[in-house]
């Protein structure tokens, strides 16, 4: 039945399709939000941006053991199905990552505005992503299905992590907020040793690290100047990826090294790319 539900969305398959299809599975890739994330972190709230970040993060952790655990093999070269554009699905098949991945952001950015234009613009984008999966051939029905409802789970877990710490006016002390930085993600590792989590749970000690020194020492602001916004996104996006490639050529490719390299990268997100801003006048702080 999965089968032939794919193999009916394919009788529609023509040369604009596949490229409408394969930009659209690209709004749902890590390289993309890669792009997003910092618009919101350096842009527009800051705060908002790290919990956007941490909840598309924990969702990839959430996504990576449960593909591990299951290992539901791809359609890719199921009998009647044609596959394309499969350097976009790596690993095993289920849950669907870009369901996920584009729930988990839309649903968290959707309860955070609800703002009937945001909405239509998440859901709309959740749905395309999800049927580019089907159209590409690299995915199941269920693997998108399931990657919807457990996105649906992490955004409301995330949530209401969220108003407990802000209602209960949790205050943990400085170093233990460094120190739960460093331990969480690697417990979460040991947990689940798997490649990708190295590199999540890498980038999630970065940011988080970088966050919680700005809030002791320097409390940079995000401002309303359109111009110093491009600018700031030029400057911080390509230092990011230069940051990625530099340490790739450096680094041996390790599991450890790996979770190094985006480690700096998290790091260079949440507080070096804010303190380069401020030195370029681009942004202020609030403690001096």
């Amino acid at each position: 039945m999965q089968a032939n539900i794919i193999k009916d969305i394919q009788l529609l398959s023509n040369p604009i399709l596949d490229y409408f299809f394969i930009v659209i599975t690209l709004l749902g890739s890590s390289g993309f939000y890669f792009l997003l994330l910092p618009i919101f972190y350096w842009c527009i709230d800051k705060r908002f941006g790290l919990k956007l970040g941490l909840m598309l993060i924990s969702s990839i952790y959430v996504n990576t053991v449960i593909k591990e655990v299951t290992m539901i093999a791809r359609p890719i070269g199921y009998p009647g199905i044609r596959s394309i554009f499969t350097q976009s699905a790596g690993g095993y098949s289920f849950p669907s990552g870009h369901a996920q991945g584009s729930a988990t952001l839309w649903g968290t950015i959707m309860v955070h505005y609800k703002n009937k234009t945001i909405n239509i613009i998440g859901i709309t984008l959740v749905l395309l992503i999800s049927l580019s999966r089907l159209y590409l051939g690299v995915h199941w029905p269920m693997d998108i299905v399931g990657g919807i409802l457990i996105a649906l789970l992490i955004v409301f877990v995330g949530e209401l992590t969220d108003s407990i710490i802000i209602e209960g006016k949790i205050d943990i002390p400085f170093r233990y907020k460094i120190l739960l930085s460093l331990l969480i993600p690697i417990i979460l590792i040991i947990l689940f040793p798997y490649k990708d989590n190295f590199e999540y749970m890498g980038i999630m000690s970065g940011v988080l690290l970088g966050y919680f020194i700005d809030q002791k020492y320097f409390g940079f602001t995000v401002e309303n100047i359109l111009t110093n916004h491009f600018i700031k996104l030029i400057i911080g996006i390509v230092i990011f990826f230069s940051l990625q490639t530099g340490l790739k050529l450096i680094f041996p490719y390790t599991n450890i090294f790996n979770m190094i390299r985006y480690g700096a990268s998290g790091l260079w997100l949440s507080l070096g790319a804010p303190w380069v801003f401020y030195k370029l006048k681009l942004c202020s702080k609030t403690i001096n």
